[in-house]
């Protein structure tokens, strides 16, 4: 079990991370586009890990524009099927000032698993 920072990852976006937050600009319409400016520039702050999921923080250039507060409150949780796991996890986001802040994720059931490439992100799971 993984808990508090990992030092041996690196502090990128992860392929599961940016899939989920994929789904999610696919989530938000034609301001989609704006979350996916975002995520091209995000630089990962920290990600902290506590056995059953994660939260990795971000920071946003304030240079790019915010999603609009009406689209991001119309989002939904994204879910992502994993073989180890009986149920799908789950990822929100927060948004501060319309950047994206953070994403969490989380097991309903079970331990996190090891191995991230084993997720499915279910497509439109965010609108």
């Amino acid at each position: 079990m993984k808990l508090g920072n990992d030092p041996r990852s690196a502090l990128v976006l992860t392929r599961l991370e940016q899939a989920v937050l994929g789904c999610f600009a696919d989530g938000l319409g034609p301001a989609g586009a704006l979350l996916r400016a975002q995520v091209a520039q995000a630089r990962v702050v920290s990600r902290s890990h506590s056995g059953v999921g994660f939260v990795t923080r971000l920071d946003i250039p304030e240079t790019l524009p915010g999603v609009p507060p009406e689209a991001a409150r119309r989002l939904r949780a994204v879910h992502a099927a994993h073989p180890q796991l009986r149920e799908p996890a789950e990822f929100l986001v927060e948004f501060k000032a319309g950047r994206l802040a953070s994403i969490e994720a989380f097991c309903h059931a079970g331990m996190w698993p090891a191995d991230d490439a084993g997720f499915t992100v279910g497509p439109g799971s965010a609108g």
